[in-house]
């Protein structure tokens, strides 16, 4: 008898045992999954120092701190700003100047194959953000207490507040999207504001062609990712200040800039195969990336304001003649050609065009034009023209129609004083 209850004792004892363990009697799921749970739900705080935690699709990231630059295969400015928890997944790449800040209790998730260009900004106040995979934020996007889902692109200087966007979408350059839900393969045209979630509802979808642009746009960055790790082993100041290129498929050589005797402020980035001309100045934290299209040429005396980008699609490049100036937070995008005495505002973009001598364009303006398969570019501004503060121009109908009514104005002055 005393021997069977203790039988009976050590059998009871071991069952609590086994359950205790995660054995076949445990109810919380199979052996390991718990602990995948709690891994994914990890604060950054607790998995600083280059340690992994489940992002919000379940893919492995690892936390992003200040003064690390490669985590894996990604590579993240050294001159980024960073604030809070921030994470990163696989073959990303962040460049210069770009801002990522997480308040306390949020946190922002950048994924895998993902690109954040120079001067954006992406912030987590009120919710967490999160940018997907194989997704694309141009220079000087900004993305605030959003979801933004894979193969996704917003464009120079769009911003998107409290929104969900979908797989797949295209923001382009100037436009708002703010507390809706963007499709899947949305459109969202230069300059546009949605808004309303009957706006975001309408939008077209994107175009094959526009899938093509933004697969060689992940396909640049990617091997940026690689090359810039490998300038940043060969020494970190290589990655910082005026310094050469990285070696990719599409600049197989490294280029020194040229910048002979111009001032350039804090936290600049000069890149590659860039001739600026003397008595030119660069405001803080300006980036002039001749990285992928090159050559970058401005001419002299350019005043140059903080938080300015320079860049050029793969295969174009940015001409510039001489006594340009350009206000804060702007957007030089090649294929560009500008002539003499260009003054652009704060906040504006100006890509794809052929800009003629004694420019003006104001602030907040987008000017996005089209190339023909050959390259040629489609839209001209004309000598002496002024493009108004706020304008969108996307073709020389749009721009025509302005100049027009500059003129119309004009005469309605001269009527007046008469």
């Amino acid at each position: 008898m005393v021997s069977r209850l203790l039988s009976v004792f050590l059998a009871t004892i071991a069952a609590l045992i086994v359950a205790r363990c995660g054995g076949s009697e445990d109810k919380g799921g199979a052996p390991g999954e718990r602990e995948d749970k709690e891994s994914g739900s990890e604060s950054a705080s607790e998995a600083k120092g280059g340690e992994t935690t489940g992002g919000a699709e379940g893919g492995q990231l690892t936390a992003v701190i200040p003064g690390e630059t490669v985590y894996g295969t990604s590579y993240v400015s050294p001159l980024g700003e960073l604030f809070g928890d921030v994470y990163i997944g696989e073959r990303s790449f962040v460049a210069g100047n770009t801002v990522l800040r997480a308040a306390p209790d949020q946190r922002l998730d950048i994924g895998s194959e993902t690109n954040a260009q120079d001067n954006i900004i992406v912030r987590s106040l009120e919710n967490s953000s999160t940018i997907g995979n194989e997704t694309s934020l141009a220079h000087h996007a900004i993305v605030r207490d959003s979801m933004v889902g894979d193969f996704a692109f917003l464009g120079f200087d769009a911003e998107i507040i409290d929104s969900t966007i979908e797989d797949g979408a295209l923001i382009s350059a100037g436009a708002l999207v703010e507390n809706v839900t963007l499709p899947e393969d949305a459109l969202v045209s230069p300059g546009a504001r949605i808004t309303t979630q009957e706006q975001a509802d309408a939008l077209e979808k994107v175009t094959e062609a526009d899938d093509e642009f933004k697969r060689e746009v992940l396909d640049v960055n990617a091997e940026f990712a690689e090359g810039y790790i490998t300038l940043y082993e060969e020494g970190y100041e290589n990655v910082v200040g005026v310094g050469p290129n990285p070696v990719t498929s599409f600049n197989t050589e490294r280029v020194e800039p040229q910048i002979n005797d111009a001032e350039v402020g804090e936290f600049v980035r000069i890149v590659g195969d860039v001739r600026l001309g003397s008595g030119s100045k660069v405001g803080e934290r300006a980036v002039i990336r001749a990285d992928e299209g090159s050559p970058i040429t401005i001419g002299e005396d350019a005043e140059i304001e903080e938080r300015v980008t320079f860049h050029a699609l793969k295969d174009t490049n940015i001409e510039v003649g001489d006594n340009l100036t350009v206000g804060d937070d702007s957007v030089i995008h090649g294929p560009v050609e500008i002539g003499d005495n260009l003054t652009v505002g704060d906040d504006s973009v100006v890509f794809r065009v052929r800009v003629g001598n004694d420019v003006v364009i104001g602030d907040d303006v987008t000017v996005q034009g089209t190339a023909s398969e050959d390259g040629e570019l489609e839209l001209e501004i004309p000598d002496g023209a002024n493009i108004p503060d706020g304008a969108v121009v996307t073709n020389q109908e749009e721009l025509d129609a302005i100049i027009e009514q500059q003129g119309q104005g004009k005469e309605k002055e001269k009527g007046k004083e008469k």
